[in-house]
């Protein structure tokens, strides 16, 4: 027969001045709650609204308008407000001023169409020989799958054997050679 295991039941070691006053006074067991609810938490509504009351005092003083006319993103944000549409920034990109400016936008139009006809004379050139390599490698390419073709096909023909092996040939003096070649047909 097994020996059963004691079971210890173990009781929560809580502090009984960082207890709410509900939990002191009451009759009820509160150990099978879990411990949100044992401790006093700060008053958060209280310390939120002191918050937002010293944070209205600091907008409204010099420091606060200064903060709007220098910064208005981040005043709106500390008022917890949506920006003005005057203050928000464009969302397009903007180029600075020294931009890097390409050579073909300060040619005039002939001298650029003459310049976009050059480079179009030496883009179809460098196609040209791009195209002529490409067909020299296909030539090539097909030339060397022909012979080794050719290669494959005389192996099939023409390899090493042993003179002395009886291969495709039946011995002349068999009774299959007789059979095969020298026919006697006694019916005809």
């Amino acid at each position: 027969m097994q020996k059963l295991k004691e079971v210890k039941i173990v009781k929560k070691n809580i502090n009984k001045e960082k207890v709410s006053d509900f939990k002191n006074n009451g009759e009820l067991n509160f150990d099978h709650l879990s411990s949100f609810c044992m401790k006093t938490k700060p008053n958060n509504r209280y310390f939120s609204s002191e918050l937002k009351r010293i944070t209205n005092e600091f907008l409204i003083s010099s420091e606060g308008q200064k903060i709007k006319q220098e910064d208005p993103a981040r005043y709106y944000s500390m008022k917890e407000q949506k920006i003005q549409k005057k203050h928000q920034k464009p969302r397009y990109p903007i180029a600075p001023v020294n931009a890097y400016v390409p050579p073909q936008s300060k040619l005039s139009k002939e001298e650029l169409e003459k310049q976009m006809d050059k480079d179009m004379k030496i883009k179809k050139e460098e196609e040209q020989k791009a195209l002529e390599v490409k067909k020299k490698k296909e030539k090539e390419a097909e030339r060397l799958r022909a012979h080794s073709e050719a290669v494959a096909r005389e192996r099939s023909i023409i390899y090493v054997c042993n003179a002395y092996d009886n291969h495709r040939w039946i011995n002349i003096r068999s009774e299959a050679y007789d059979r095969k070649y020298n026919k006697k047909n006694e019916y005809y």
